[in-house]
């Protein structure tokens, strides 16, 4: 464990999340830097490297048209990764050291088109698990990424076939991947059950990181496009969706940029150039707090009295208490925070230049509708 980490949490009484392990080592897996955070985007063309940097993507999850010499230079030449699809071939590319994970095929949970424009159902859970193990031992100096629909936020999707409601299949299914991550996108949802409950993002974050080994690192894939013709993603439900993930554990975010309103086009968040802003915005304040979400949780020690639904993850770095908050509902609320081991201090709201004060630990703030506040509490030496 960091010193600094320990330190602090001593200095407030709490405790390390438990199952917080260290990530196997994957000799060709991403980065152990704890600055570095996985910024991905969606089965995408190489071509498109330079315009993904700019945003601050440094992942490719899954390569339009494949993995070849051609894309994974231009990946290499932006200083890019990739979780590719598992191909032998792939190891003896010149570039081959661009690609960080293997890429199970998408979403086996879901119901599989058996031809004819009809499905069936799910790939059997031993089935996903007896493909990893074949992945592992074409390279077990990767992770193998698993990408499961949105059964996992939604028990009730219809779309899953006879495995519809299955829960435990995804305790089954994960086995000896790396990394495990989901897809929802209320948004463009069809079901009035879930349209615009951004909600839902992060219920199933928080499903896969409760059923997550040691070792497993969790993701989650967020909307940014009109999915649904005239239902474009915006700028501040992108923002709620992705600190939702983030709040409920997942260690890394990846963009889906399709879109097939008014036409498909692979890259087209570029066709809505405030979303575009956003998740530059969103990106930059990620990397620069990539070492406080990259450490250990601390648990059991904020309490939160709401009439609305608040998350909260708070973590110490550095020498300060860092609360990051998101309000689960549509609706305004004034949630009082408590964080035993604190006194009379202040908190500086990251990104919005103001402060709050601290009195016996506690405070109240003002949250919108899916509201996101990002806190960071100075801890002083010697306070117990």
């Amino acid at each position: 464990m960091n010193a600094r980490i320990a330190i602090a949490a001593a200095l407030l009484g709490l405790s390390i999340l438990a199952g917080a392990a260290a990530a196997p080592a994957y000799r060709n897996g991403f980065p152990a830097d704890p600055h570095f955070f996985p910024l991905g985007v969606w089965l995408q063309s190489p071509r498109n490297a330079a315009e993904y940097k700019a945003i601050g993507v440094n992942t490719f999850v899954g390569i339009s048209g494949g993995a070849s010499e051609q894309g994974l230079a231009a990946l290499a030449s932006k200083g890019m990764f990739a979780a590719a699809a598992p191909d032998r071939a792939v190891l003896d590319m010149t570039d081959s050291r661009v690609v960080k994970a293997w890429l199970q095929p998408d979403e086996p949970d879901n119901a599989q088109p058996i031809g004819l424009g009809l499905y069936g159902t799910c790939i059997a859970a031993g089935e996903v698990v007896r493909r990893t193990r074949a992945i592992v031992k074409l390279d077990p100096a990767r992770p193998v990424m698993i990408n499961f629909g949105r059964g996992v936020a939604d028990p009730q999707w219809r779309g899953r076939g006879l495995c519809k409601g299955d829960m435990s299949y995804y305790n089954i299914a994960s086995e000896g991947a790396g990394i495990l991550s989901f897809d929802i996108y209320p948004v463009a949802a069809e079901s009035p059950r879930v349209r615009d409950k951004l909600q839902y993002v992060g219920r199933g974050a928080r499903r896969l990181v409760h059923l997550a080994k040691p070792g497993q690192s969790v993701w989650a894939i967020v909307e940014t496009t009109a999915l649904a013709a005239r239902r474009p993603v915006r700028p501040d439900q992108l923002y709620a969706e992705v600190w939702m993930a983030l709040i409920a554990g997942a260690r890394g975010i990846v963009y889906f940029v399709h879109e097939w309103a008014g036409g498909f086009r692979e890259d087209a968040i570029f066709r809505h150039p405030d979303v575009v802003a956003e998740a530059t915005r969103i990106d930059r304040r990620i990397v620069a707090l990539a070492p406080v979400l990259n450490s250990p949780s601390l648990v059991g020690k904020v309490a939160v009295a709401s009439a609305s639904p608040i998350a909260v993850m708070a973590k110490a770095h550095a020498g300060a208490l860092y609360l990051f908050a998101v309000a689960m509902r549509d609706r305004p609320a004034e949630p009082t925070f408590a964080i035993r081991g604190v006194g009379e201090a202040e908190a500086v709201v990251i990104g919005e230049g103001r402060r709050v004060k601290l009195e016996n630990g506690a405070f109240r703030d003002r949250f919108a509708g899916y509201g996101v506040h990002l806190y960071r509490i100075a801890l002083r030496r010697g306070r117990r």
